[in-house]
């Protein structure tokens, strides 16, 4: 694989799924990411960035929403709303960060709303963006890492296909102060198998 330089890339903003219609947040989205976040608190705590939780207002939300766009812009972050087709209703996030364009690579995650944990969306989700990833960002390589106690993305990792290469012990503190190890997956364009 060649390096990419990602200014040159024509990038899709919107992308389906059988079940989902995935897009970046856009101005406007502000309000309903509050609500979503209010909402989801207690169960995203421990995977969302601290600046996330401490958003106190719908004109926060809006703001950040604002930044993403600029990161988006940049080539830095790529994060996609997820809405399912069928009802209209936000399921959750998925995104694409961490990139290395020498190699070039980038990292995969993502997150489901309780209301709908346990239903294949962040699997669902996770297929779209490796399809993103090495389709359109012409990545050779996508990583994944999990706390090891994260079974919900250690389950969406092994029904994607990626390869398990590694755990670092004792790598990552917890909001409660618990150290936790850090699991590494990845996967090669070569492993890819684009009808999975």
């Amino acid at each position: 694989m060649l390096p990419v330089d990602p200014l040159t890339l024509e990038l899709p903003t919107e992308i389906t799924t059988g079940r989902l219609r995935l897009r970046p947040y856009r101005a406007g989205d502000g309000e309903m990411y509050y609500r979503m976040l209010q909402e989801n608190r207690e169960h995203l705590y421990e995977f969302l960035p601290p600046f996330y939780l401490e958003m106190r207002s719908a004109e926060d939300t809006e703001a950040r929403i604002r930044e993403l766009a600029v990161e988006w812009e940049k080539r830095n972050l790529f994060i996609f709303g997820a809405w399912e087709k069928a009802s209209g209703e936000y399921v959750g996030e998925c995104y694409l960060a961490n990139a290395d364009w020498d190699v070039p690579r980038i990292e995969v995650g993502y997150f489901t709303i309780k209301a709908f944990t346990g239903k294949g969306y962040a699997t669902e989700m996770a297929r779209a963006m490796l399809r993103y990833a090495f389709v359109h960002m012409q990545v050779g390589r996508v990583n994944l890492q999990c706390s090891a106690d994260n079974q919900g993305s250690r389950r969406v990792a092994e029904r994607c296909g990626f390869i398990f290469e590694g755990r670092m012990r004792q790598h990552h503190r917890k909001k409660d102060g618990t150290l936790v190890d850090t699991l590494w997956y990845a996967m090669l364009k070569s492993e890819w198998e684009p009808g999975a």
